[in-house]
């Protein structure tokens, strides 16, 4: 007697997942772009972008301050552009921030030198920022390599 043989269906069986996480967002990329942006120094207001800025470019100039010529004022303003200028150094994670801005002060001030009424005057805004970088300096104890 020949017997039917009945079909097994099989199970449904379960679809195969395939589990794709994508990799995390690191860290260091985001704070590379953003270094590299430079959003919090590009908005201190001694900071001259150049026409039509990009977000990948440098300033035409980290310094650029015209004094007033009251001295005081001017103090007064060059130690806030120095608390400004560590707090988007801070911001931007970028250590090298008041390197440019002392490098485009000294070009400043050659420029001004090359001037007929600039030739021996001292800056006062100049001497207001390097006071308050000075001072912010010795407020951290320096850390003595043996």
């Amino acid at each position: 007697m020949a017997t039917k043989l009945r079909a097994k269906f099989a199970r449904p069986s379960t679809f195969l997942r395939v589990a794709y996480s994508a990799p995390e967002r690191s860290e260091s990329n985001v704070e590379k772009i953003r270094r590299f942006t430079m959003p919090a120094t590009k908005a201190l207001p001694f900071v001259k972008l150049k026409a039509n800025d990009q977000p990948m470019w440098l300033p035409e100039s980290f310094w650029h301050v015209k004094p007033t010529g009251k001295r005081e004022a001017d103090v007064r303003r060059g130690r806030k552009y120095a608390r400004e200028a560590i707090a988007a150094m801070k911001a931007d994670h970028n250590s090298h921030l008041i390197a440019y801005i002392i490098q485009d002060i000294i070009k400043n001030a050659i420029q001004r030198a090359g001037e007929k009424n600039g030739c021996g005057r001292r800056d006062a805004v100049v001497l207001g920022f390097l006071s308050e970088i000075s001072e912010a300096i010795g407020e951290k104890p320096l850390s003595v390599s043996a």
